[in-house]
């Protein structure tokens, strides 16, 4: 075996360790990224559940009347 085809060994070992190492690499990105993503689905869920808990123990409030406010700020100044 000459020179050349001990470099060309070498030149392919290192090639398929950088290939190994990216995929691996790849694989870790993908897992952490599933882990987030699961992790955001679930403080969705608890906030969702949350919400509905609360909604549930206040019942529905009637929305705010911008004329209460208007009442209120002549008041003030009538005072």
């Amino acid at each position: 075996m000459g020179i050349k085809d001990q470099f060309q060994d070498k030149a392919n070992e290192l090639k398929d360790q950088a290939q190994k190492a990216m995929g691996s690499a790849r694989d870790e990105a993908d897992e952490r990224g599933r882990q987030g993503q699961d992790r955001a689905r679930q403080r969705g869920q608890q906030g969702r559940e949350r919400g509905q808990q609360e909604r549930g123990q206040q019942g529905r409030r009637p929305a705010p009347d911008p004329m209460d406010e208007l009442h209120d700020e002549r008041d003030r100044f009538q005072s």
